[in-house]
């Protein structure tokens, strides 16, 4: 399965922020390889933490899902799910394909 340039820089973005290391990057590259269900989950991920989804204790390490509701988006990985949405909240804005 090939992926974009932009889930590339997504997948950069997401280790930075996790701080992924070796194997955990192994491990998610395995996970991702033939999964397009992985590929969406990612590139939601990415695109949720840069309009500024935080999961952590002082908001109960809310999930993706109920911070999407919450912010009026449907559920990031129902067929009704709309990334331009999710990007045009982005506080740092994903890199743009050329």
């Amino acid at each position: 399965m090939k992926v974009s340039a932009q889930f590339i820089d997504d997948m950069r973005y997401l280790r930075a922020y996790y701080q992924w290391n070796e194997e955990d990057v192994s491990e998610i590259k395995a996970a991702i390889k033939g999964s397009a269900e992985m590929v969406h989950f990612f590139t939601v991920l990415a695109a949720a933490h840069r309009a500024g989804y935080e999961q952590c204790a002082a908001n109960g390490f809310i999930r993706l899902q109920v911070w999407c509701m919450q912010k009026g988006l449907p559920d990031p990985f129902g067929p009704a799910f709309d990334l331009a949405a999710l990007d045009a909240m982005a506080v740092e804005p994903r890199r743009q394909a050329a």
